[in-house]
């Protein structure tokens, strides 16, 4: 028996333990604090027809707090959704800061910009319409980048990690949603039709990316609800 492994599966069923939901609920309204402006857009999201598939408060709140511990004045999202997460960011930059955000589909962009503006943020935050691979390439001259947050489509996420490790600055970091794949990143028995089976390969190329000592000083998975990847690049 990997002894190891057998102490690092004790050692996270006990803190299972202790992640009961009102201390959760607890830590959020402590912690994962919004305001007025954050909690409607978030709470509108799914009311305005787009898919409650956005980041929480606390989640949120992590973002924030790596755009400020990296010191980053240029950002890059990929998928925007309803700009939640594009106003985490960006309040977090210095006023002459930017972000730049991607988003593919035109109904989700266009409540983004709204929700953006009510947010105060539009001379910081950049909207940018159409697939993200086209259009990253189209900000490549502007780097580096000092953060860049991915959330989009799984299958993509090894063409986005790739371009985030080509074009942030020593230093910069970057952080991948959804890196648990909805409790199936370590699944080989999958069936074909199973909607996320194509994913699988796909998150994990990525994260062995993110793994690669020699783009990648360090590399962690906080451990939130989805999963949240981060690394710092070399």
């Amino acid at each position: 028996m990997d002894r190891t492994l057998s102490a690092a599966s004790r050692h996270n069923a006990r803190a299972g333990e202790f992640q009961t939901r009102p201390l959760l609920d607890f830590v959020t309204a402590l912690v994962g604090r919004e305001d007025a402006v954050l909690r409607s857009i978030r709470e509108e999201t799914p009311r305005k027809g787009l898919p409650d598939i956005g980041i929480g408060p606390d989640e949120g709140r992590i973002l924030h707090f790596l755009v400020s511990a990296c010191g980053a004045r240029k950002a890059v999202e990929v998928g925007t959704l309803a700009g939640y997460s594009a106003c985490w960011i960006a309040r977090a930059l210095p006023a002459d800061g930017a972000l730049h955000t991607i988003e593919y589909e035109p109904k989700h962009a266009a409540v983004a910009r709204a929700n953006i503006a009510r947010a105060g943020l539009s001379s910081r935050i950049t909207l940018h319409e159409g697939p993200g691979g086209e259009v990253l390439a189209k900000l490549s001259p502007l780097g580096p980048f000092d953060f860049c947050f991915i959330d989009a489509d799984k299958t993509g996420y090894p063409v986005y990690a790739r371009w985030a490790a080509d074009h942030l600055r020593s230093g910069g970091m970057v952080a991948l949603d959804n890196a648990y794949l909805f409790g199936k990143l370590h699944r080989d028995d999958l069936a074909a039709s199973d909607v996320d089976a194509s994913k699988v390969p796909a998150m994990r190329a990525c994260l062995n990316l993110l793994l690669d000592e020699s783009l990648f000083t360090s590399c962690a998975m906080i451990p939130t609800g989805e999963g949240l990847a981060v690394a710092v690049r070399r």
